[in-house]
């Protein structure tokens, strides 16, 4: 072994699930608190500190920020003579006024009461502006809170705890939210919806359901006449109700949970996607238990929508690339590039704002009337003229199903299996991962990446929505290991083709991504030279008694369920599957402050992986003190990436 690790004290711990005796050597680390696990960290931070060559550091910096793309609004809501938006500042939201253009003007007010917090989203009430609905997060805090203040006096009228979604109605001037409570031992959540009025400042209960729930949703439709409520079962599946916010009546529209997806609700009618009972979406109005089809499926996935002058938009899928379509005639309304991404960013006043990137073109702020698309903000001018975006399929190494995955590179690069080579993905959640610009876990831009010679490889494993309900039951619970076989088949695909081999290929990974990189990382350590792995599930038995346990359990499963639940989890799991072999480059970061992913997950997994790791290859762990679920916040940001970057350079040989 070349380095000299921190040492790690082992722990006689056994625990018995199903008649099986499960040792868990690390368990002491998940006290965060424990002044030995606090000195644990330390060490750990000391040594991969001293890993990295200061003034290359540095230098990293230096290049990252003097590459940074222009921070672009997210979340623009109307406010005054211009707009109210959250602008990431190094990775830091903060609230800032914009013009009638989209240009930073100042900053809100900070209330003073609230202390030191994040604020994620700001929403003013729509009757009266000087009422602003915050989504804040206290340091250390489990969940978000809801603060309700007065500009214009900076009081706080009230602080909710435990939030996970709030709206304001336009009809009645109240913000409606919704709290859920989770209790880890019995594996049970439960969820509320409550308004709260700005006047009057009451909060009533408006709507409650003892179904399980792993989180409530709520939504308000555009004329203010009704609110939304969401119990959601997973992370696709839910019951529904309408509140009509002027006599709080409450319309359950579900009798049976449905895959349903809120548009907009239009004289009476609410709109929905539901692929219930079609694979790929159609477009339903619902008026109590009446269901109407809009427009029916076809080969595209809907995803969702929104409306403008009362026309429905929706956004879909077609082979991992976003289309826009029209939903009274089902027409496409023309993007700015045929393989990009584009989402709803915030509202304007005659119409909404879009935000579009792709590999070639930088994340941009469209605006868009119902007829019209105009660029009013980019993050970059920069073109790309010289890269190749191509597509393929590969087949998963078990049962052969065909994998998307896109390949970006310079058009000269030639397939003589000596390039650089970035593998990123998620696979899980229904999340579908479309083209971005930059790389979400290392900070890499892409289109430099591989205008300076590197290959870069997106690829959408089962378990994300790219393909519908059926690709995202494909990769969780007992099959959440197709996740791993399609990563692999698409990474020996391209590695088939040329275009690199196993020690020029790095791959990343955040979160339910940390996860797949510390499972493909045991399950194939000769497939890489480099890994890098950010805020991971690592074990896989124990997470079901983290603080968000139980919203887990519907995309992995109990292993407290059955002996088999138990057997496939451990199959994977990567702490559990840590052996005494060569390990490639690994670098393994986690936030003390993360309420997704406790960091315990990532600093017994280091620990493991460093006391059995038989290769000259560094296994590094880096433990950020204020991070939460991502890679920290201004100038640790910014190191955490250039770390990052850094660590992929020296693993690849670049």
């Amino acid at each position: 072994m070349k380095y000299q690790y921190p040492s790690c004290k082992t722990v006689d711990t056994v625990e018995n699930w199903f008649g099986h005796e499960l040792a868990d050597p690390h368990s002491w680390l998940r006290n965060g608190k424990d002044p030995e696990v606090l000195d644990f960290v330390a060490r750990e931070n000391a040594f991969t500190d001293a890993f990295f060559p200061a003034d290359e550091l540095q230098e990293m910096i230096d290049t990252l920020k003097r590459n940074r793309l222009k921070d672009l609004p997210g979340s623009i809501t109307p406010w005054q003579a211009g707009y109210l938006a959250t602008v990431s500042e190094d990775g830091k939201p903060m609230l800032s006024i914009l013009d009638e253009k989209l240009a930073v003007v100042g900053e809100l007010p900070k209330f003073e009461e609230l202390g030191d917090v994040m604020t994620f989203r700001a929403d003013p009430c729509p009757k009266n502006e000087d009422i602003m609905a915050l989504m804040i997060q206290y340091p250390g805090a489990a969940r978000p809170s809801l603060a309700v203040c007065q500009v214009s006096t900076g009081k706080v009228l009230t602080v909710i705890n435990s939030l996970f979604s709030f709206c304001w109605s336009a009809g009645d001037g109240c913000v409606y939210y919704s709290s859920t409570e989770s209790d880890p031992k019995t594996q049970t959540s439960h969820s509320v919806f409550y308004r709260y009025d700005p006047v009057t400042r009451s909060e009533t209960v408006v709507y409650e359901d003892d179904t399980y729930c792993i989180f409530g949703q709520v939504d308000a439709s555009r004329d203010g006449r009704y609110v939304l409520a969401t119990i959601c079962q997973d992370y696709s599946h839910a019951y529904w109700a309408a509140i009509e916010t002027a006599t709080g009546a409450v319309e359950v529209l579900t009798d049976k949970i449905e895959d349903w997806t809120y548009l907009d609700s239009i004289d009476g009618k609410h709109y929905f996607i539901t692929t219930t009972e079609s694979a790929n979406g159609t477009v339903i109005a619902v008026t109590g238990k009446e269901r109407t089809v809009v427009l029916p499926e076809s080969h595209r996935i809907l995803e969702n929508g929104f409306s403008v002058g009362g026309q429905l938009f929706l956004i879909a899928m077609e082979d991992v690339s976003n289309r826009l379509i029209r939903v009274a005639d089902g027409a496409d309304v023309e993007l700015p590039s045929r393989h990009g991404a584009v989402g709803v960013t915030g509202e304007a006043r005659d119409g909404v704002f879009l935000r579009f990137e792709s590999f070639q073109d930088a994340p941009r702020i469209i605006h868009f009337d119902g007829e019209k698309m105009t660029t009013v903000l980019a993050s970059d001018d920069a073109a790309h003229p010289d890269l190749v975006v191509e597509q393929g399929f590969a087949p998963s190494t078990e049962d052969g199903t065909k994998v998307p995955y896109y390949i970006v590179r310079h058009k000269d690069t030639v397939n003589d299996g000596n390039n650089p080579t970035l593998i990123y993905a998620y696979g899980g959640y229904y999340n579908s991962i479309t083209p971005q610009y930059v790389e979400r876990v290392s900070g890499t831009q892409i289109a430099r990446w591989a205008e300076a010679g590197g290959i870069y490889v997106q690829c959408n494993l089962r378990g994300g929505g790219e393909y519908g309900p059926a690709w995202h039951e494909g990769g969780m619970k007992m099959t959440k290991r197709h996740c791993y076989e399609d990563f692999i088949g698409v990474a020996e695909e391209v590695i088939r083709q040329g275009w690199t081999s196993p020690a020029k290929l790095a791959i990343s990974g955040c979160s339910n991504g940390g996860l797949l990189m510390s499972a493909l990382v045991t399950m194939r350590p000769d497939l890489w030279g480099c890994v890098i792995d950010s805020v991971p599930h690592t074990d896989m038995i124990h997470f079901v008694e983290d603080d968000r346990g139980p919203m887990y359990i519907t995309e992995y499963g109990n292993p407290r369920e059955s002996k088999e639940m138990f057997e496939y989890l451990l199959s994977y799991s990567p702490y559990h599957n840590v052996k005494p072999v060569n390990y490639p480059w690994t670098y393994i970061q986690t936030g003390e402050l993360d309420n997704n992913v406790p960091p315990y997950h990532g600093k017994k997994f280091a620990a493991k992986m460093q006391a059995e790791n038989r290769s000259d290859n560094p296994i590094l762990l880096r433990v950020l003190a204020e991070g939460s679920h991502d890679r920290g916040k201004g100038e640790v940001y910014w190191r955490t990436i250039a770390e990052m970057q850094l660590f992929m350079k020296y693993a690849l040989n670049m």
